[in-house]
Order: structure tokens, then sequence, then C-alpha cells
């Protein structure tokens, strides 16, 4: 069998593998002169007559691999919070889920005597801030045992010491810093909003009468940024349960945990300006001011209006 070499010097060739050789009878004239023809062995692209190639075009630069970004990477990075600064890493829950129900019975039933109303307003799967009143120490506690789903609460600072201090991050709660505007605190706030779950906020800021009379401006900011609505809680009792300087609740107190309607605010056209954060703050006030005078009033929640819990009983 010849090669290319057998091909006088003055004549292209014709041969471009031994399949071409066998049907040579049935291929097309050899290309015009001044034309680059195929050597033997040469690979012919396809649509190109035998005996003629294509001029090979150098390969543009490889892309180094840390350069290239495939779509599907690119579909799973997640997205960057709307807020500024570090994004909180997630909080694991398994502790609520599974030491709660046990824990909120034993508390309920043997340490004190608490009444739940309104449990069927607790919606789930959304993010939700609950607003509390604050008169006593219990107060934080309860929202956090009594809430059918898993609340985060933001508590003063000078609470994180010692065993206690240690107990308080185990569940998951959120120092804040009440001297300062705390960044930290409010983004890993939003950032748990962002992520579906539930805030505790007592914004009278401090121990109280626990009567609404004024709100500061952290729930408002929550409130617009996070997106999400506020679900009033009225605690009622827990004074006369913990009074200050008590060490250990008293059971004969009769304490009341009301959760209301989810309401949701209104988004300035600025949600920075402070004057509208305090606009939107003033409503929130009103709202749970009218929460805690029906509930102080005795009006019947849902579980008991529907006769699932006996009144005067404690609900299960």
């Amino acid at each position: 069998m010849s090669t290319g070499d057998d091909v006088p010097a003055d004549q292209p060739p014709t041969r471009v593998s031994e399949a071409a050789e066998q049907s040579q009878a049935t291929r097309p004239a050899p290309a015009a002169a001044g034309t680059e023809t195929a050597r033997a062995g040469e690979v012919v692209p396809m649509g190109v007559p035998a005996g003629q190639v294509v001029l090979a075009v150098e390969p543009a630069p490889a892309v180094p691999p840390s350069a290239r970004v495939s779509r599907r990477t690119r579909r799973k990075t997640p997205a960057r919070p709307t807020h500024r600064g570090a994004e909180s890493p997630p909080y694991n829950d398994i502790l609520h889920r599974l030491l709660k129900p046990p824990v909120r019975w034993v508390l309920n039933h043997v340490v004190m005597r608490i009444r739940l109303e309104g449990v069927d307003n607790v919606p789930k799967g959304e993010p939700l801030i609950f607003a509390g009143n604050h008169s006593s120490w219990l107060d934080g506690p309860l929202v956090v045992i009594e809430s059918p789903r898993t609340v985060r609460c933001l508590t003063k600072i000078e609470m994180y010491k010692g065993i206690l201090g240690w107990l308080l991050r185990l569940v998951g709660q959120i120092p804040i810093d009440r001297g300062k505007a705390d960044r930290v605190a409010l983004h890993t706030a939003l950032d748990e909003l962002a992520r579906g779950g539930a805030i505790g906020v007592f914004p009278e800021g401090t121990r109280g009468s626990g009567e609404m009379a004024a709100v500061q401006h952290g729930i408002a900011y929550l409130a617009v940024h996070g997106r999400c609505r506020v679900l009033p809680v009225a605690c009622l009792g827990t004074g006369d349960a913990l009074p200050k300087g008590a060490r250990w609740p008293r059971r004969s107190a009769q304490v009341r945990v009301v959760f209301g309607e989810p309401f949701a605010v209104e988004i300035p056209a600025n949600p920075r300006s402070r004057k509208a954060l305090a606009a939107v703050a003033e409503d929130i006030r009103i709202h749970l001011a009218d929460h805690l005078t029906a509930a102080r009033a005795g009006a019947p929640a849902p579980e008991i209006a529907a006769g699932n819990t006996e009144a005067g009983q404690p609900a299960e």
C-alpha cells in the first residue's frame, strides 16, 4: 500500500486514508492548484471535500480551572443577606423540639399554674416577631417555653455570665447590648427572620409596669427590614408569681400567657428614616396595648371559644 510519499511533488495528494483509497472511483476530483490538501492519515472534517482540509486555527488559551464557574455552581451559591453585616450561622433547634414539651408540662402543672390562650394564633413556617409586655423576669422564659414554635429572644448582655449565660447561648437566645445600637444583635435577628424563624422582643426595653406606655424603635427596625408580621403576647400575673427579690415562683399565683393575632406593619418609603421608624414603632405600641387590654378584660381565646379548653383550667 502506497503512502503520500509516492505522489509526485507537482501533483497534490489525493488519498486521505485507506478507506478513501478503496472509494477512489466515487470520490470528487482533487482540489484546484494552490489549495492545501490533507496528508495521509489526517482526519478530514465533515462537510469538507475529500483531499482538502481547512487551515487549522490555533485554539484560544485555556481558562484556568480556578476562574471557571459553571451555571450549576452559580445557582447553588446562596444570596447574600439584604442587610449589612456578617451573616450569622443557623441555629439548630433540636433541643427546643425535644425538651420543650416535657419542660412545658412540668412548668405548667407542677411548678406553676399557667393558663395558655390563643395558641392557634401562632402561625408556622413564616418569619415572626413575638412582642410581649415585660413586668417580671419570668416573661422571657415563658414566651420561649410556651410558644408552639422555636423562639430566639433578644436578651440583655448582662445576663450572659456563668452557667446562666452558657444556658442562654445553648438554647439560642441572642445577647444584645442595650446601651448602644447593637448592630450585631440586630443583624443576627434579621438572619433568623430571613430563614423563616421567630424572634422574641420585649419592646419596652426593661422590666416595669408592663403597660406598653412606650416602646423602643428596635422592634420597628426588625419588622420593617425583616418584612415580617408581629404577634403580640400578654404575660399576666408574672409579677405576682415572681416578684422582685424572689428566687422561686409562687404556685399560688395564677399566670396567663395570651397569644394575640399577628399583624403586619406598613413599610415606609424610606425604611432608614428615624421619623418613619418612630411612626412604625408607635403603630406597634398601639396594637400591643390593645391586645394587653383585651387580655386583661378576659376576652375568650380561640381554643376556649371552640370548647377545647375549659375556662380556668390549664391548656395542654
